[in-house]
């Protein structure tokens, strides 16, 4: 490119001023035509952060399929359940279902509405805020059931512990408000570092209430053993699915605090916790299922002989409120109601007639005709 500049000099000095000129421009233009560089934005890689949630919800829907059937087995297998089971289980089950379609629309928000928009990928959306608070309902309603059994059983053992466990899941439910209410107060995932405290709080407390939990529960099963070997063998059922599921949620909750502290700037922690609510209500349902079935109206139970008795439950105790297994449990005896494991006392020996007509029907005959 050439600039004309009239200049009245000798052909020297214009040649010379010309072709300076020319170099000046064309630094000019070189210089435009380079566009400064400016600083972008580094977002994490789509593994760990829309992968991760991708993983978390496949396996979340596989777990709800599992928890779904544990439901229609517990209404098929205990028609006559007390009647704050089968609300509890059914409250359950549906704020389940509302969680894992909130999980779904989440990845599908991320993954398809905004396919492309990667710093669409830093803004927390609303169904994770409000996942999060039924994530929090979900597990204090179990947390409460449990310590519902522990309360009841330490009522029949006179023990102080099952208050103990009480005040700590009323201590629980303290500090998941707190964290449901700091989840719908931040807008970005660089916002969730200011509320560290109420995450790795509510994490921590989680972890130690299923201790304790656990641990509470074996204590009074324990206690409630040697009446009778079937009913030994229920207990011993009992306390593994008590332990198993106390030991998977807390390692749940445990892996979803130290992801949290390790790997904050990932999604990790959060495709955790979309399984740890699912890992709550199947090891419920798995222990509500764990009980004694009662099939029909005649109901056999196994004494401390090994013998059966059938047992008819009269209209009164077939009602739907009722709770067969209450009144079929003797006054002051365990009376282990909430899980289904009642016992009889060892009936009396027969008499010694009985005993000889059945050694020697004909001689007893003929005695007595």
């Amino acid at each position: 490119m050439y600039i004309p500049v009239r200049l009245k000099s000798l052909d020297g000095h214009v040649d010379t001023c010309y072709v300076w000129l020319r170099v000046f421009a064309s630094h000019c233009l070189t210089s435009m035509s380079v566009p400064t560089p400016t600083p972008t934005l580094q977002l994490p890689p789509l593994g760990n952060t829309l992968g991760a949630l991708f993983m978390g919800m496949a396996v979340s829907c596989m777990l709800f399929g599992l928890s779904s059937l544990q439901v229609y087995f517990y209404y098929h297998w205990y028609p006559h359940d007390a009647r704050l089971h089968k609300i509890s289980v059914g409250l359950i089950w549906i704020m389940d279902a509302t969680i894992t379609s909130l999980m779904v629309f989440t990845v599908y928000h991320y993954a398809v509405l905004g396919f492309g928009n990667y710093p669409g990928l830093l803004l927390v959306h609303w169904s994770i805020k409000l996942s999060t608070l039924f994530n929090v309902v979900v597990i204090l309603l179990v947390q409460s059931l449990y310590a519902y059994r522990i309360w009841r059983l330490s009522g029949y053992h006179h023990g102080v512990l099952g208050y103990v466990t009480a005040l700590v899941v009323l201590g629980g439910f303290a500090v998941g408000i707190v964290f449901a209410y700091e989840t719908f107060k931040i807008h970005t995932w660089f916002d969730i570092l200011s509320i560290s405290w109420a995450v790795e709080t509510a994490f921590g407390a989680a972890t130690f209430i299923d201790l304790v939990l656990s641990a509470a529960m074996c204590y009074y099963l324990g206690a409630s053993k040697g009446m009778g070997s079937q009913l030994n063998s229920r207990i011993s059922t009992l306390m593994q699915y008590t332990l198993s599921s106390g030991v998977l949620t807390s390692a749940c909750s445990a892996a979803c605090l130290f992801t949290y502290i390790f790997m904050h700037t990932n999604l990790i922690f959060v495709a955790l916790t979309f399984l740890l609510t699912r890992l709550y209500v199947n090891s419920f349902m798995a222990m509500m299922n764990a009980r004694q079935r009662r099939t029909g109206e005649f109901d056999t139970l196994s004494n401390s002989r090994g013998t059966n008795q059938a047992v008819m439950l009269s209209p009164t105790q077939r009602s739907a409120g009722a709770d067969p297994e209450r009144q079929l449990s003797p006054m002051k005896a365990y009376e282990l109601t909430e899980f289904d494991v009642p016992t009889l006392r060892t009936p009396a020996p027969p008499s010694r007639g009985l005993q000889q007509a059945i050694r020697e029907p004909e001689a007893y005959r003929q005695h007595n005709g």
